[in-house]
């Protein structure tokens, strides 16, 4: 993790965060548009659920909404599947070089790559199951649900760092400020 923290630290500055959290914002809606597009389609008031919505379900539960989302739905899920190998990439990324440049030491950097590594495990186990339905694979689907556990986890760490790192960031700033005037007003 540390050469990783090496080699990302020259590109943490303010453009290149933007531009991440940038990309993950427009590959979102590529992630929503599929399910949505069939929502429209289906005459549906919301977007359908999805196994990557989901905190738990057993294995009879996840192919209860692979089969409630009938061939359209599914046929929209796995696009939607393609798109989300991209999104814990940019997820990660951002949330990495966020935490860089709010002056962390590498090992911040480590739910971010911890939700990547889980969402790839629950995108492959979700293609899988999406691929072979209405054929089952119990274990595949328990793996699925195990590994979206582990990213949620993962990711809610990652986040609640983040935020506590700004928070940091912004009371050390202001501290500085208030140093900076008192000394300011005793010369």
């Amino acid at each position: 993790m540390e050469k990783l923290y090496k080699f990302l630290k020259p590109m943490a500055n303010i453009y290149t965060i933007l531009f991440m959290w940038s990309l993950s914002i427009v590959n979102f809606y590529f992630l929503v548009k599929p399910l949505n597009d069939y929502a429209i389609s289906a005459s549906l008031d919301t977007i359908p659920i999805v196994l990557d919505t989901m905190n738990y379900y057993t294995s009879e539960e996840g192919y209860q909404v692979l089969s409630n989302l009938g061939e359209d739905g599914r046929n929209a899920y796995r696009l939607v599947n393609y798109v989300d190998f991209i999104f814990p990439f940019l997820i990660c990324l951002s949330l990495t070089l966020s935490n860089i440049a709010l002056k962390q030491r590498y090992y911040h950097i480590i739910a971010p790559f911890v939700f990547m590594i889980f969402d790839y495990l629950e995108n492959i186990a979700e293609k899988y199951v999406l691929e072979i339905f209405p054929g089952r694979n119990d274990f595949i689907m328990n793996l699925a649900c195990y590994f979206g556990l582990m990213k949620m986890l993962a990711m809610s760490i990652a986040w609640i760092n983040l935020l506590w790192n700004i928070l940091q960031y912004f009371c050390k700033r202001q501290q500085r400020s208030s140093e900076k005037h008192i000394e300011q007003k005793s010369q």
